[in-house]
């Protein structure tokens, strides 16, 4: 059975997370989807970034969300894999990463909605999917799970592409997945997207019964790739890697 394989934050072994090189590399690389971050702008732009503040990437003390588009393409990447290999990065828009995906016709565009976005901002943000030709190989992955029900019941987005993000906050980032997650996932004919170290075959197994797939992240060591393909038997890998990928044992 194939797996598929998902390139965290673009190529970012290679380039700078959430930077157009790494989403550059990505598309040109043996990967099914290429996965971005995305947060809104006080001017209400949609823009792409892991984390809500400039700190990390770019040693600035500001939050996306209280910045114009201008305050914050302002400010260069000052951190990141292999920086100096590649021409100064920047925060780009989420246009900027959907052009360069479009430019594949057999790469899926994995977006996470970082904030718990309105019915209104998440039709905004499926039209320029649309714009580029991307609505119908876009997977759109959350840990907002009212963000995904409005997503499905609101504008009314394929369920298959939807996925959860467990184990990404304080609250839940060491409880493996459980029932109650089960419950929520199954219920609402949502996938599920997981810390690796959460899940376990059983959790895969009634998932897979219900309909559903499994995808996991971070993974980035070959032994650990091994185990979550051929142990708990996944559907999706995100990782920052190239790969060979081992082929699923039969069960």
């Amino acid at each position: 059975m194939e797996i598929k394989r998902i390139a965290h934050r673009g190529f970012s072994s290679e380039a700078p997370e959430n930077s157009r090189a790494a989403f550059a590399l990505a598309v040109e690389g043996d990967f099914f989807g290429v996965e971005c971050d995305v947060w809104k702008t006080k001017d209400g732009v949609y823009v792409v970034s892991h984390d809500g503040h400039l700190e990390r990437m770019c040693g600035v003390d500001r939050e996306i969300p209280k910045m114009t588009w201008a305050e914050v393409k302002s400010y260069p990447f000052v951190k990141g894999k292999k920086q100096a290999m590649h021409p100064k990065q920047h925060v780009i828009l989420l246009t900027e990463y959907l052009s360069l995906l479009c430019r594949s016709e057999t790469k899926h565009p994995v977006i996470e909605l970082k904030m718990d976005y309105t019915t209104v901002e998440l039709r905004e943000i499926v039209e320029l999917v649309k714009q580029y030709g991307l609505y119908e190989r876009t997977f759109f992955i959350s840990l907002h799970g009212g963000v995904l029900i409005r997503l499905k019941e609101g504008l009314g987005f394929p369920a298959e592409r939807l996925q959860y993000v467990y184990g990404a906050i304080r609250a839940n980032k060491w409880i493996p997945v459980n029932m109650e997650v089960e419950h929520f996932l199954i219920e609402n004919g949502i996938n599920l997207d997981t810390r690796y170290t959460l899940l376990s075959r059983g959790n895969v197994i009634r998932l897979h019964e219900a309909g559903l797939q499994v995808n996991v992240w971070t993974v980035n060591r070959k032994k650990d790739m091994e185990y979550v393909i051929r142990e708990l038997g996944v559907d999706m890998v995100t990782t920052e890697f190239y790969h060979e990928l081992p082929e699923k044992k039969e069960k």
